[in-house]
């Protein structure tokens, strides 16, 4: 009986704990809303009306630029235009964005003037638009800017007429964001993310607001894809056939059809074989799409043209002019290290270069360049190009020793590099299928060093600082109590939470002493890279 009467009780506590804990979470998520509510009406009042709600959450909506919008009644449109960011299954955006938290400060971006600005800059980072799946179930977008995307917005009538220019092409104040919208979001974390942004890694070390803290997202909807890998495969073409000296394609012998390829000759002195076809690039692999090889490639004697080359305003891509004097530098040290300084390579065509091709059970000892298709470069292992990109803070460079069969490398190299000559350069261009997939690679920053925390419980200074802010607000006789007693006592350290700045920034108390650092560019979905590759001779 005791037993039993212990097991009611240990129940009933247990019960009573998570009622506990869910009634502060739904009064933390009141207060923060109680709080967002009050910053909005202080500071940009004109967006009190345009709240979006969607269950229990929402944000608020400011309209920079409609875009290409479609009203909300044109179901026609929204299904049938391409360019539309629509409730389609399959749909690719390219999103350019900041966030900053509600003092001001910038938390994320992709832009790097903004990443200078918040200390996260980096050479290795690549500053391009956010490129993800936004379909009918949500991936990995902040819950925020998916419900812009994939729902109906609706700004007030006073709203939309007070704002001509930014509704231009637009003519209901209900409708669907598409390609050049530019808006701002105003978001609880509800809708940012329930763990927050905070943590090292996200892009390239951003990421630093903490759970339970509100969001502003300001969001250009640069472009829009419903099939990547016809746009990625579009775009590998037109590298090769359009701006870098052609292209032919090869074919299994009968299936010439209408593709215009043809079967692989393998004579060498065949007018068709890669190292005599007119076309600067042919297929590596007659069964294995957008795989292209440039057989006589060599540093400097042609170099890259980038359609739309990777400008940022810093160093080493300060400007479009940077990229050209960038290779120049660049072939004159790979001359230097692997040809002795000599004016030309050291062979004058790749037929006449007396050397074995690799094969698939020979060992290439492989020096490579790694770049996007706007010329920045991702990755190497030579030191001279990681001195001219990143120019300090990189270790030093070892040649990858590859063996075909026996794998370990990118697909794109098991179906080439058998077929390059030991003390051969090649180039090689290939979608994100026979690279790193079409989900690309992470981008990371990873720190070591030594640290001693503050050790305060975050969350519930966090849920007092948004009562006491919404106190503040509407009249609630604890206003101020808080920024009062904490500003005598701990010399203003709590202060900026209840001034006109309203600062989430925390200083936690930590003794930090950074050792190493370490960056890793991300690769982004469904995007085409380019190799430039030395073989070494065999020994």
């Amino acid at each position: 009986m005791k037993f039993f009467m212990r097991s009611v009780f240990f129940v009933a506590g247990l019960l009573a704990v998570v009622s506990c804990t869910r009634e502060l979470s739904e009064s933390y998520d009141t207060f923060e809303d109680q709080a967002l509510e009050a910053w909005i009406a202080q500071h940009r009042p004109e967006l009190s009306d345009n709240y979006q709600s969607f269950g229990t959450s929402g944000y608020y909506l400011e309209v920079l630029d409609a875009g290409k919008a479609q009203p909300a009644d044109d179901e026609a449109g929204r299904t049938d235009a391409a360019d539309m960011v629509v409730a389609d299954t399959v749909c690719w955006v390219k999103l350019d964005f900041s966030g900053r938290d509600l003092s001001g400060k910038i938390i994320l971006t992709r832009r790097a003037a903004e990443a200078r600005l918040l200390g996260t800059f980096t050479r290795n980072t690549h500053y391009v638009p956010y490129y993800r799946y936004c379909g009918e179930q949500n991936g990995n977008l902040m819950e925020g800017t998916y419900l812009a995307l994939r729902q109906k917005q609706v700004v007030s009538e006073e709203y939309f007429d007070r704002h001509p220019a930014a509704f231009r092409d637009v003519t209901s104040r209900e409708f669907y964001l598409g390609k050049g919208a530019h808006v701002r979001l105003y978001m609880p974390s509800r809708v940012v993310g329930g763990s927050g942004l905070e943590g090292e890694g996200g892009y390239e070390g951003q990421y630093s607001l903490s759970a339970g803290k509100p969001l502003i997202v300001e969001m250009k909807i640069e472009g829009v894809v419903k099939n990547p890998l016809g746009a990625e495969g579009e775009e590998v073409d037109a590298f090769c056939d359009e701006d870098n000296g052609g292209l032919q394609v090869y074919v299994q012998p009968g299936e010439e059809g209408t593709t215009g390829g043809i079967p692989r000759p393998w004579d060498p002195k065949d007018e068709k074989h890669p190292y005599n076809v007119g076309a600067e690039w042919v297929s590596a692999c007659d069964s294995v799409p957008q795989l292209y090889v440039n057989f006589r490639y060599r540093p400097g004697d042609r170099p890259m043209v980038y359609s739309r080359p990777y400008a940022v305003g810093y160093e080493p891509y300060a400007s479009a002019a940077s990229l050209p004097a960038l290779d120049e530098k660049i072939a004159a040290a790979l001359k230097k290290r692997f040809h002795d300084d000599k004016d030309v390579a050291l062979y004058d065509h790749v037929k006449n270069l007396d050397a074995d091709t690799v094969g698939l059970a020979g060992t290439a000892k492989i020096w490579y360049i790694g770049r996007f298709l706007d010329g920045f470069i991702f990755d190497t292992n030579i030191d001279e190009v990681k001195k001219l990109v990143y120019d300090a803070g990189y270790s030093s460079g070892t040649a990858k020793s590859y063996t075909p069969e026996d794998g370990g490398m990118i697909q794109a190299f098991y179906y080439t590099i058998p077929h390059l000559k030991y003390g051969q350069w090649a180039a090689l261009v290939t979608t994100s299928t026979n690279a790193y997939g079409a989900a690309g690679v992470t981008g990371s920053t990873t720190t070591s060093g030594s640290s001693s925390s503050g050790g305060y419980t975050q969350s519930y200074y966090d849920y007092l600082n948004y009562l006491n802010y919404a106190n503040s607000y509407y009249g609630n006789s604890y206003g101020g109590y808080y920024g009062g007693y904490y500003g005598g006592y701990y010399g203003g350290y709590y202060d900026p939470y209840y001034g006109s700045g309203y600062d989430y920034s925390y200083d936690d108390g930590s003794d930090d002493t950074t050792t190493t650092k370490r960056v890793s560019t991300e690769i982004p979905p469904f995007t085409p890279l380019l190799f430039e590759i030395y073989i070494e001779p065999q020994k």
